[in-house]
Parts: C-alpha cells; sequence; structure tokens
C-alpha cells in the first residue's frame, strides 16, 4: 500500500526496534485534533477534556510505573502536564495524532482521520492505527478521446467519501483519420509508427505519475477502448502491476458518476484480492505448509522470525491482536487487512493468519 501510512509505520517500526528493552512499560495517547469538530474549538477543546478523563482512569500502580520509568522525581501530574502541552503546541497535518513515549524520549505523529481519544499504558497501542489504513487509496483515472486526454484523481476514503480533482482535458492521443484506400503502405507504416510513438508517450506521463507522486495507489484506463489498451500495454511493468481495470467509461462522464463508478470497481477489485490472499493461504499450508493459522500458531512464528506477512480480518480485535501487531512491527513484518466474506473466512480459521519463510 503505497501511503503515508506505510511511512508512519515504518517510523514506529524504528522507534520500537530501538526502545526494546522498554517496550513494555511505554505510554500511547491519541488526540481527535480534528479542527473542523466544533466542540475542539472551543478554549477547552474536547479533546482535551476527554484525555485528562482517560489520564485519571490508570490506575495508581500504572502511574507509579511511569514515574519510575523517567527515574528522576518528575511527577505523574507533570507527565500528564507535558503530554497535554505536545498536542496544544503540535499543528496537526491530519484530524488526529499519536503520541509513543517511553517517559524518557517520545514520538508525536500526525493521523488523517479522526481518532478516539484514549491513553494507553503497557505495551504500545497501535490498533487504532489500522482504522487508518485506507483500503482503496488514490486512484488515477485517465480517459482518452481520439484527440485529447482527461486525467483525473479519485480519492477513495475508508469513511466511504471521495475527493476528485480533474485536471481538465489535454491534447493527446490522436489518431488519423481515413481509411485503408487512401493510404500506401508506406504512409501507414509512418502513421503507425506516429501512434505507437504517441501511445508511448501516454504510457510513460502515466508512469510519472507514479514515480512522482507515491500517494496514487491503482490506475484505471477508459474512454476509446483501443487507445486505453495500446497505452496499457506500453506502461512500464511496475506501474502495469497497478492497473485495476480498463473500463468504457465515458470520456464526458460526470464527475458525481465517475465517482460512483471507480467506487465499485474498486470494491470489486479489493474483494477478488482479499478472497485471493485467503485461498492462497490455504494452499500453502496445504502444499508446503508454509502459512500458519491462529493466534497461538502465528505468535510462535514470529518468536522465531519466520513470518512475511500477517493478516488480520476488518474490524481487529484490538484486545486481541494488539500483541500481533507489535511483534509485527519489530519484525519489520506487514499486516494486510481483510474484508467482507474474506474476513469471515479468516475469522473461521482462527482470526489471523500469516505467510511464512522457508527454513533452511
Amino acid at each position: 500500500m503505497n501511503n503515508t501510512i506505510q511511512d508512519l509505520f515504518i517510523s514506529l517500526r524504528s522507534y520500537i526496534d530501538e526502545h526494546q528493552e522498554t517496550k513494555s512499560n511505554m505510554m500511547t495517547v491519541y488526540a481527535n485534533l480534528d479542527p473542523s469538530d466544533y466542540t475542539n474549538q472551543r478554549e477547552r477543546p474536547a479533546w482535551m477534556i476527554e484525555l485528562k478523563n482517560q489520564f485519571d482512569m490508570l490506575t495508581p500502580e500504572q502511574k507509579q510505573d511511569a514515574e519510575n520509568a523517567v527515574g528522576t522525581a518528575l511527577t505523574w501530574e507533570y507527565i500528564e502536564e507535558k503530554t497535554l502541552e505536545a498536542f496544544l503546541a503540535h499543528e496537526p497535518k491530519g484530524k488526529g495524532a499519536m503520541i509513543l513515549t517511553d517517559f524518557v524520549d517520545g514520538m508525536i505523529v500526525d493521523l488523517p482521520l479522526p481518532v478516539e481519544n484514549r491513553v494507553y499504558f503497557g505495551l504500545p497501542q497501535v490498533s487504532q492505527l489500522l482504522s487508518q489504513l485506507h483500503r482503496y487509496g488514490k486512484y488515477l483515472v485517465v480517459l482518452f478521446s481520439e484527440k485529447e486526454h482527461r486525467v483525473i484523481s479519485v480519492n477513495l476514503n475508508t469513511n466511504g467519501s471521495e475527493q476528485i480533482v480533474d485536471s481538465g482535458s489535454v491534447n493527446g492521443v490522436f489518431l488519423r483519420p481515413g481509411g485503408k484506400k487512401s493510404r500506401t503502405q508506406a504512409s501507414e507504416r509512418r502513421d503507425l509508427d506516429t501512434e505507437k510513438r504517441i501511445y508511448n508517450s501516454a504510457a510513460e506521463e502515466i508512469n510519472a505519475f507514479f514515480m512522482d507522486d507515491t500517494d496514487f495507489d491503482r490506475i484505471i484506463l477508459g474512454g476509446n477502448l483501443k487507445i486505453a489498451k495500446q497505452v496499457a500495454s506500453e506502461l512500464h511493468h511496475s506501474v502495469a502491476e497497478r492497473l485495476v481495470s480498463i473500463e468504457p467509461i465515458p470520456f464526458k462522464v460526470a464527475e458525481n458518476d465517475l465517482k460512483r463508478m471507480v467506487r465499485v470497481i474498486a470494491d470489486e477489485y479489493e474483494e477478488v484480492q482479499d478472497a485471493s490472499l485467503v485461498q492462497e493461504l490455504l494452499i500453502r499450508q496445504n502444499t508446503c505448509d508454509r502459512s500458519a493459522f491462529g493466534l497461538d500458531a502465528v505468535m510462535t512464528a514470529l518468536e522465531n522470525g519466520q513470518v512475511r506477512r500477517i493478516y488480520l480480518p476488518h474490524p481487529v480485535d484490538a484486545q486481541k491482536f494488539n500483541m500481533v501487531l507489535v511483534e509485527a512491527m519489530a519484525n519489520n513484518v506487514d499486516v494486510e487487512i481483510l474484508h467482507g466474506d474474506a474476513a469471515e473466512r479468516l475469522n473461521a480459521l482462527g482470526g489471523v493468519a500469516a505467510t511464512l519463510y522457508y527454513t533452511f
């Protein structure tokens, strides 16, 4: 998944890896800093009041452990005050933020979507981050006609909304008029060579979008299907892997209709992908014993350094699987979230699964 959340996981992995000795005694604080929420526009924003209530719910033993971890004369009241001040001083780039600290040093990270105001003590609590993992992502839609093309960005958010940016129509692929009878063989060859160069140029433009903007996850081509298919054949292999579909989307499609079409295409694509992942897990288990199902088996594989990737169903049982998530981060293991029917199948197979490395 090509997005800023993946960068966030990399940062968290690095922090947890550097703090292995204090990993079990950390404080994780989530704050809903959404400026569009009117309750956050008061002199005492709602997130501050809710976090103070959360702090009060920690046990005296937890607060004492925190004070001991600091190893100085600092009191819990000071820790609480400095945590709230850190959020107040922070200029959020999203609608939420998270602080992770072992009370000696820490990190604050921005989250694109709102979160619940929560305070945890113990192992890092990363479950809320999973709600930030968008299932769909940012789609690049390119529609072709014989004389121009449209480049459109459609961002499909987890909450069901869509954001669209249309660059408008620009000069693009141009198919020369005239039938075979009006052309010599030489002119036909020249026309074919010209068209091939134009297709290649259009493909290079699409390649550049993925190289210049790492936010794009998938691509859909539409409009004139002949042109779209020719351009698709010229894409760089790393970009072609992100091509979800070539569809007869009208070149002059209205924005609302395009949003609906892209959502339907994305739903179908993700459903097929998730179903394929579950099937692959079962095949790996039955043919080469290179997958694991269930919490105990997956945790054992993590402890032995055998796990290539973790699979969890949506919605994730945070209380049950937080340990798996923390260990996955600590061991630089990717996490995949399955939805719909695939999630139900995974729940029936133990609730969590993993693909494994070969053991030699």
